[in-house]
């Protein structure tokens, strides 16, 4: 057996799994409410895109994570816990092939649950719309399974390095925790030391280079983009910690990134350096999470 048969057996497993299927209907149907909220919104003119920007500030920012994170945090620390890991060393398999099998199964089962949610989405967009536009669809569809693989590889990341099932869930949720309610303001607070106060409508580059190391903020930025209108966080921080003025929070659009930064974006705040630091969210908790459960006592 390679990491490939581990990762079709536990992708079976997970198929066959009642959680998985409820998960992914609960998702579907909150994609229909969504949808729908979309095509009574006036974030623009009724437009189809509007089906992206509700998404992403609801299903994308608080959905998917939290799916990508249920999906993969049990994923080694689950064998590890019931001793399932001894019987696959003992039919020649080694750590990296545990480890790489997992991974792939856990990016395939959020990649198979992201898709039909999608798919949802789309159809319900043709209902309402009449049409959408195929490759802004296609992109959205795109940073979001993008989104779900980075909470994933996350969660299968502190799973390889933890010896407990209430460790590793104390990981995934700090995870999220941390992207959602401590980056922005920890940012802020740096902004804060930095210049001596808040940033206000303008801000460095620096500012909002670092702000987008947060892959959900690279979402936002790249959704945004893809939806012509500006998408607000899931907590809005925009109007707690910086210095803006009521009038720009009153008029979304003029809170987009290139309203806010002079001139040409810098290539670090463009739209494909947000997917660069999305696939780097996906590689580095891999990485680290593998040479952790490589060396790791399993007795």
């Amino acid at each position: 057996m390679t990491s490939a048969q581990i990762a079709r057996k536990d992708f079976e497993d997970a198929v066959r799994s009642r959680m998985v299927w409820a998960v992914v209907g609960v998702f579907a149907l909150l994609m229909v409410i969504i949808v729908a909220a979309a095509g009574t919104s006036d974030l623009s003119d009724s437009a189809a895109t509007n089906v992206i920007a509700v998404f992403s500030n609801i299903g994308g920012q608080l959905l998917v994570p939290i799916i990508a994170l249920m999906v993969g945090y049990m994923a080694i620390v689950g064998e590890r816990e019931s001793g399932s890991l001894r019987m696959l060393f003992g039919l020649s398999h080694n750590r990296r092939d545990v480890f790489t099998g997992k991974l792939a199964s856990r990016l395939g089962v959020i990649t198979v649950a992201t898709l039909v949610a999608c798919a949802v989405a789309v159809a319900m967009a043709l209902v309402l719309f009449g049409s959408v536009p195929v490759v802004t669809f296609l992109g959205f569809i795109g940073i979001t399974l993008l989104l779900g693989g980075t909470f994933t590889a996350i969660a299968v990341g502190v799973s390889a390095m933890t010896d407990s099932r209430m460790k590793a869930m104390g990981g995934a949720i700090g995870s999220y925790i941390l992207f959602t309610m401590l980056w922005y303001p920890a940012v802020a607070g740096i902004h804060y030391v930095v210049e001596g106060d808040f940033a206000g409508y303008e801000a460095p580059n620096w500012y909002f280079f670092l702000l987008r190391l947060n892959p959900l903020e690279a979402y936002i930025q790249v959704t945004g983009s893809l939806a012509d209108q500006f998408v607000w966080g899931i907590i809005g921080w925009q109007s707690i910690v910086e210095d803006i003025p009521n009038s720009a929070l009153m008029d979304m659009n003029s809170l987009l990134l290139s309203n806010r930064v002079g001139g040409d974006l810098p290539f670090y705040l463009s739209d494909w350096f947000a997917v660069v630091t999305m696939l780097l969210w996906i590689a580095i908790p891999a990485v680290v999470g593998y040479r952790s459960f490589r060396d790791a006592d399993l007795n």
